[in-house]
C-alpha cells in the first residue's frame, strides 16, 4: 500500500490500472481523470488524454462511471516524454475534489494507493505519476492539489486542457447575465488578492477579468460552491481593498439595505449603480435558510453585488430574482459567505460597532472594493 511520496517499480511498460471513488458513479458525472505526458521538467510533450478524448497511440480507456480503467503503452508516448501525470478533477472547476470521498488506485492488481480527499479543498489533484528512471518504469504516489482547476493548471504549463463536461459544455448562467460566450457580473474584495462573486457568473467560462477605475486584471477561480452560488476568485497582480462582512450579526426583517454593483454592463454606463430597499424575508424560496429576500432593485449584471446594512457591512451577496414578481430578490446570507471564506482559509474583516451611514456614504466607501466581472468562454 503506497502513501503520498512513495514510489514503486512497475513490472512492464504496459500497465493496466483502475481508479474508484467511494462516491458511486462520480466519474463522468461530476468528475473525471486526465493523463498528461510530460518531460522531467513537467513540460507537456503532447496532448492530454481525457475521459472523452482518448490518445489511442499510447493509452486505452475502459471501465465505467463506478470504476475508471486504463491500459498505458508507455513505450509509445510522444517524443521527449519520460513520465505521465495522472490527474483527477471536477468538471468546470465546480467545487473541490473532496466530493469524491476516498480514491483507490490499483495498478496491475499488485500496487494499491488509497487517498482520502474528503478534506481536499482543491478542484484538481495530481494523484500520481508514471516515470522512467534508469530504464525502469515506476509509479510515484502524489497528492498535489491545484485550486485553480484543470484548465488553469494547463494554462500554467502552456497547454490547453478542456475541463468542461462533454455533454454540458456551457454554464448555467442567470437570466440576462450571459450570452453563449460572455457573462458579466459584480465582485467584491474580501482580502488583498481575492474577491467573491456568484458561481453562475463564471460557470463554464475560460477567461475571467475584473475591471474598475483602478485598472483591469486577470482572475482565476480558487473555490466554487455551486450549491450556494458562491465563487472565490484570486487576482495575483492586484492589491484589493476588502469589505467588512457582518459574519454573525446578520440583519432583521425590515432593516434597510443598499445594493451596489454593475448592472447592465455596457448599457447603463460604466460606473457602479446604487439601489436601496429593505429586508422583506429572512429566507428564500421553499424556506431556503441560506438566503434572505430584499426589495432593492437589481438588474442583469447585479449578480455578485454586495448587499450592505445601514452601517456599511455586507449582509449578503445578490444571487437571483423572480422575474415576474415585484422586487422579489435574493441574496446569500453573510453567515454563509463567512463560512465559505473560513473553509477557504480567507480571514473575514468584521466591522466594529459604528454609526449609521447614508446610502451615499456606503456607496463611496464601497467603491474601492467593487469590481466588474467579465467572463468569456
Amino acid at each position: 500500500m503506497l502513501t503520498p511520496g512513495a514510489n514503486t517499480a512497475i513490472g512492464s511498460s504496459t500497465p493496466a490500472w483502475t481508479l474508484t471513488s467511494s462516491v458511486a458513479d462520480a466519474f463522468g458525472a461530476i468528475a473525471a481523470v486526465a493523463l498528461l505526458p510530460v518531460n522531467e521538467r513537467r513540460a507537456p510533450t503532447g496532448p492530454a488524454a481525457l475521459l472523452h478524448v482518448e490518445q489511442s497511440a499510447w493509452m486505452t480507456w475502459s471501465g465505467d462511471p463506478a470504476q475508471v480503467g486504463c491500459t498505458l503503452r508507455l513505450g509509445h508516448l510522444p517524443e521527449g516524454s519520460d513520465r505521465v501525470l495522472l490527474l483527477v478533477y471536477r468538471y468546470a472547476n465546480l467545487g473541490p475534489v473532496s466530493a469524491l470521498g476516498s480514491l483507490t488506485l490499483r495498478i496491475d492488481q499488485t500496487i494499491h494507493y488509497t487517498l482520502d480527499v474528503s478534506g481536499q479543498g482543491e478542484s484538481a489533484l495530481i494523484l500520481g505519476e508514471f516515470y522512467l528512471r534508469a530504464g525502469q518504469w515506476k509509479f510515484r504516489a502524489l497528492a498535489e492539489g491545484s485550486a485553480y482547476g484543470l484548465a488553469a493548471f494547463g494554462r500554467r504549463l502552456d497547454i490547453e486542457l478542456d475541463e468542461n463536461h462533454p455533454e454540458r459544455p456551457g454554464g448555467r448562467g442567470s437570466a440576462g447575465d450571459t450570452t453563449a460566450a460572455y457573462a458579466t457580473g459584480t465582485g467584491f474584495a474580501v482580502s488583498g488578492n481575492t474577491l467573491l462573486t456568484c458561481a453562475h457568473v463564471i460557470e463554464g467560462m475560460q477567461a475571467i477579468e475584473i475591471q474598475a477605475f483602478s485598472g483591469r486584471h486577470r482572475a482565476e477561480p480558487v473555490m466554487v460552491d455551486t450549491t450556494n452560488d458562491i465563487a472565490l476568485l484570486r487576482v495575483d497582480a492586484a492589491v484589493l481593498q476588502p469589505v467588512q462582512v457582518a459574519a454573525s450579526g446578520g440583519c432583521a426583517l425590515g432593516d434597510p439595505v443598499t445594493a451596489v454593483g454593475f448592472p447592465l454592463a455596457g448599457f447603463a454606463g460604466g460606473g457602479a449603480h446604487v439601489t436601496q430597499g429593505g429586508v422583506s424575508a429572512l429566507f428564500g424560496l421553499r424556506n431556503d435558510a441560506t438566503l434572505l429576500q430584499f426589495t432593492a432593485a437589481i438588474q442583469p449584471g447585479s449578480s455578485g453585488s454586495p448587499l450592505f446594512d445601514a452601517r456599511g457591512a455586507v449582509v449578503g451577496m445578490v444571487t437571483s430574482t423572480v422575474p415576474d414578481a415585484q422586487n422579489m430578490n435574493f441574496a446569500v446570507k453573510a453567515q454563509v459567505l463567512a463560512a465559505f471564506l473560513e473553509a477557504c482559509h480567507v480571514p473575514v474583516s468584521v466591522p466594529e460597532p459604528g454609526a449609521l451611514k447614508s446610502p451615499a456614504e456606503i456607496a463611496r466607501a464601497a467603491q474601492p472594493s467593487l469590481w466588474k466581472i467579465e467572463a468569456r468562454r
